[in-house]
């Protein structure tokens, strides 16, 4: 910082140099600081490597994530929140960290999916984190993802469901999708929705698909979705009030 000595004070800018009169009336001149970081400088500077690092391993995942949100979009059409992408896209990157096989910036989420902890991160993501399954359902569900079943024992729709206040129906229905995560495709078989008023009696539910094509992950979801009659059709409500879960994660 140079000071200014002169019979006048300067203030403002000239070129790269600013003039700045102090408190106590002392008049300075610095140059401008630089700001930013030029792609370049961005590019080559080791200092950076973590965040380009982080930032390729993040695109990553971001891309198998719209196939990932694909896998039972028929359920996510009627149930899913504004932060259903991000939240997919943190939990791939999530899962992608658990590849333990390479350095960061180079590792992937297929190494991350083989793993157990990584494959676990999967069960119970919600669609609609505003109607979680635990907080919508309040039994247990078995499910046998090697057969392709979903079953509810004793189900009373009126005291096992959390019912928002307008609706008189509930739709039930899984779907077991084999997800192809290497090559970016999959495969998905939807069961027949089961359709209960509020005020059915205690019966038996079983949901079943047949198997998907592949013999790579296979998911299985579960949807509630909740409707009100309009004379002789169902109108489901609006998706916040629906739930759609990954209930079980399964290698062929």
């Amino acid at each position: 910082m140079a000071k200014v000595v002169a019979p006048f004070l300067i203030i403002g800018t000239l070129d790269d140099i600013n003039f700045v009169v102090t408190a106590d009336g002392n008049n300075y001149a610095r140059a401008k600081g630089k700001t930013g970081v030029t792609s370049t400088e961005f590019k080559n500077n080791p200092i950076y490597d973590r965040i380009r690092n982080q930032g390729q391993e993040f695109g990553h995942c971001s891309k198998k994530s719209f196939l990932f949100r694909q896998l039972a979009v028929r359920f996510n059409k009627l149930a899913k929140d504004g932060s259903v992408a991000g939240r997919a896209n943190k939990l791939l990157f999530e899962i992608l960290q658990e590849d333990n096989t390479q350095p960061q910036g180079q590792r992937t989420l297929a190494e991350g999916l083989k793993t157990t902890d990584g494959k676990e991160f999967l069960l119970f993501f919600e669609s609609n984190k505003l109607r979680p399954l635990e907080k919508v359902l309040k039994i247990k569900q078995h499910h046998s993802p090697k057969n392709q079943i979903v079953t509810f024992t004793d189900f009373i729709a009126k005291e096992h469901l959390d019912w928002p206040e307008e609706a008189t129906h509930v739709h039930l229905a899984s779907a077991t999708a084999n997800w192809d995560y290497e090559n970016d495709s999959y495969d998905t078989c939807y069961s027949a929705e089961i359709i209960l008023n509020k005020e059915s009696d205690k019966q038996t539910i079983t949901l079943a698909t047949t198997k998907p094509i592949g013999n790579h992950l296979h998911l299985t979801f579960l949807f509630i979705g909740f409707a009100i009659q309009v004379r002789k059709n169902h109108k489901f409500l609006h998706r916040k009030h629906n739930t759609n879960t990954i209930i079980a994660c399964y290698n062929p």
